[in-house]
């Protein structure tokens, strides 16, 4: 998906320079501290009742996680290629959140609609990385490490919401489903990057 100006190719420099993929340690922590930050920030607006109404609530929360968490993850994207993932993650977000709101007012909350909601929502962003990336083999493995963190952190916030209650429960679930989220879309990007640059030597040795 060269759309999005993020292979390997359109991230080297006009000498051939390619700078080198995050680690997968820095990633996954880059990830999980950054997008707690956000998710703290989010969840403030449900948390000391900042809007009235739930629309608005929602896509509230949505507008602050989109502001945000972009230029968070960008930090691990080559220089050359952060406001083009500025783009993609855009994209990839706002598509996330409209397929989990579809899930939980489709099925009015019921039926495990977040689980449902996240499910397509994160198989989404993890198929747009890979593509955008031009990331070989799979990309099915790193969505489910993305659904497996993401899901461990907003459940452990969720117990920890209801186990603490009021204002601080709701900036808990919010940090525990920052860490989990942010660990996971750290992980898609270290390993969209890296089979990338799989595929790009694997090209120039042919």
């Amino acid at each position: 998906m060269k759309v999005f100006g993020l292979t390997p190719n359109r991230l080297r420099s006009e000498d051939g320079f390619l700078p080198p993929v995050s680690s997968l340690k820095r990633c996954v922590l880059w990830g999980a501290i950054g997008f707690a930050l956000v998710s703290l920030a989010a969840y403030s607006v449900w948390a000391f009742r900042l809007v009235a109404g739930t629309a608005l609530l929602y896509g509230s929360i949505a507008a602050v996680y989109l502001v945000a968490s972009g230029s968070v993850l960008a930090q691990l994207v080559p220089p050359a290629g952060r406001a083009r993932y500025l783009g993609l993650f855009t994209l990839g977000f706002t598509v996330y959140a409209a397929l989990w709101c579809l899930c939980w007012f489709g099925l009015r909350g019921r039926y495990h609609a977040d689980f449902h909601g996240a499910v397509l929502g994160l198989g989404w962003l993890a198929w747009l990385h890979w593509r955008a990336f031009g990331a070989r083999g799979s990309w099915v493995p790193s969505a489910l490490v993305l659904l497996a963190l993401h899901t461990l952190g907003y459940t452990a916030g969720d117990d920890l919401h209801a186990w603490v209650g009021g204002v601080r429960g709701r900036l808990l679930w919010g940090l525990g489903h920052g860490l989990g989220f942010g660990a996971g879309l750290g992980w898609l990007l270290h390993h969209a990057q890296h089979n990338s640059r799989s595929t790009d030597a694997t090209g120039a040795a042919g």
